[in-house]
């Protein structure tokens, strides 16, 4: 098989450090996740292989596959109540969601940059006409015409994106979409300022020396003073109920240390 090139901006390179997470996680004897998909995207692509696998941690690994891990238990559910509801994916990049919580009936979008969403569709087209692939920018409100009706309800999922924008930026983003989008829920990961210092550095040390994170909060009531149309569902610590495992003892106190200090956490909020 051809390998395929890549050419991203440099923010948008991070989403191979998903991937290859995904990949390298499902390999493991005791996976937090199984994503045979994202393993054959991986193999695809042109990348350096070694290099990315060697500057990721297995903390590293384990952190993205848990935001993955407990978004598609909260998409399980949407779609339990809401079996012909919308799932919307903001910074899709090379997601493989779909493939692991589809309940074939749900309306799948992936919005992403253009860049992303070529090289998406490059090697990993829309398998049905129950996807729709959306190529703008998140703060292009043309995307909320583009999905239409959400009487059935509506789920997005904004999966390591938010922190890369500064803190003014999430406001406006939330606080201009909420009232549009009433009875939707939304969930992402965010970071705090100690836990910033620490993904920058793992992120440089992945090779993408130009990418860096912006947006630190710990308190997500702090999001419901933006807008009268915002109210939280849950927020949730990285690693809280995680299945037992074999991690490294290092990897075991590197996890508690984050759950004590709040470095990371998935913000779960519905807009009303």
């Amino acid at each position: 098989m051809e390998k395929i090139k890549i050419n991203l901006g440099r923010v948008q390179e991070t989403l191979l450090l998903p991937l290859v997470s995904r990949a390298k996680e499902t390999q493991y004897k005791n996976p937090l996740l199984n994503d045979t998909k994202a393993v054959e995207l991986f193999e695809q692509l042109d990348v350096d292989k070694k290099k990315l696998l060697r500057n990721i941690t297995e903390i590293g690994v384990h952190g993205l596959c848990y935001r993955a891990y407990k978004m598609d238990e909260a998409i399980h559910e949407f779609l339990q109540k809401h079996p012909n509801g919308k799932i919307l994916d903001i910074g899709a990049g090379l997601d493989t969601t779909y493939y692991r919580c589809d309940n074939g009936k749900a309306l799948w979008y992936d919005l992403d940059l253009p860049d992303s969403i070529a090289l998406r569709k490059q090697v990993l087209p829309e398998p049905n006409n129950r996807i729709k692939y959306i190529a703008k920018s998140m703060l292009d409100y043309s995307w909320i015409d583009d999905i239409g009706d959400i009487s059935n309800g509506l789920f997005i999922t904004v999966p390591g994106v938010l922190p890369y924008f500064k803190e003014e930026d999430v406001k406006i983003f939330l606080s201009t979409i909420a009232p549009k989008l009433k009875g939707a829920e939304i969930m992402f990961d965010v970071i705090s300022n100690f836990g910033k210092f620490f993904v920058d550095m793992r992120i440089k040390r992945a090779g993408m020396k130009e990418a860096h994170l912006e947006w630190a909060i710990l308190d997500p009531k702090i999001i419901t003073t933006w807008s009268k149309h915002i109210e939280i569902v849950r927020a949730i610590k990285f690693f809280e109920g995680i299945p037992k495992s074999n991690q490294r003892i290092s990897t075991k106190v590197a996890m508690r240390f984050n759950k004590i200090f709040d470095m990371t956490q998935l913000f779960h909020l519905r807009f009303v």
